[in-house]
């Protein structure tokens, strides 16, 4: 495993957020992604970027952007470690979850800090989100749930109401309990979401999409969709 700082010493103190997105074979989308959280209206963040052993360019043009907020982290191929990884190296008070073929909102980072800093009850936000299929926007998604869910694991017991790359939500209560992101069949994030609402944490959906998510026949959900519906 190989980490790279691009900050020349750690930050005199620790950024609000630490934004966690493991990546594999992005090449077509990963600079659109990074750009995205680079032209973010709140800056107060560090960006840690997990490459999972890709085979593609993505490597060479994650290592062309040249950002002292970027903490990039070579992992062989391994999803859940690449993803416990990156989590373990968060210095931020809040950990925000992206995917490589994703864009963020301009301003979601700034949306989901103001929510997260005036509710401290609030354990995860996530946020509806607005499709892209064949590099076209589309519709909004998501948009079922919305405001707090106070009892998230009876939302969760029907399915996945959250997308992975909306997710914001506080370093502590992960730390506290110990949490990581364990194998589940491509729905790691959602178990951890699971485990999180059996303990107790309170859920918030934001009523707009702070997130442009992709929908193609490359990304994971498509490639194993049965397996994981089975483990979801």
């Amino acid at each position: 495993m190989e980490i790279k700082r691009k900050i020349g010493k750690s930050f005199d103190a620790a950024p609000a957020i630490s934004i966690v997105m493991p990546v594999y074979n992005c090449e077509k989308y990963i600079s659109d992604a990074i750009e995205s959280v680079l032209s973010q209206s709140f800056t107060d963040f560090e960006f840690i970027i997990i490459d999972d052993g890709s085979s593609d360019d993505t490597t060479k043009i994650i290592e062309a952007f040249d950002d002292k907020r970027i903490v990039f982290i070579k992992n062989n191929h391994d999803f859940i470690k690449s993803l416990n990884t990156g989590i373990e190296n968060v210095k931020g008070k809040y950990i925000a979850r992206m995917d490589g073929d994703d864009i963020m909102h301009p301003d979601r980072l700034k949306i989901q800090y103001h929510i997260m800093e005036m509710e401290p009850s609030i354990m995860v936000c996530s946020s509806w989100v607005e499709l892209i299929v064949n590099d076209v926007y589309g519709s909004a998604a998501g948009k079922s749930l919305s405001g707090l869910i106070e009892n998230p694991i009876v939302e969760l017991l029907k399915g996945n109401m959250l997308f992975h790359s909306t997710i914001m939500f506080r370093k502590f209560f992960i730390e506290n309990f110990n949490l990581e992101c364990t194998t589940a069949s491509y729905a790691e994030d959602y178990r951890l979401c699971v485990e999180m609402a059996k303990l107790g944490a309170k859920f918030y959906v934001e009523s707009q999409a702070l997130i442009y998510y992709r929908i193609s026949n490359r990304q994971k959900s498509k490639l194993s969709a049965d397996e994981q519906q089975e483990a979801t």
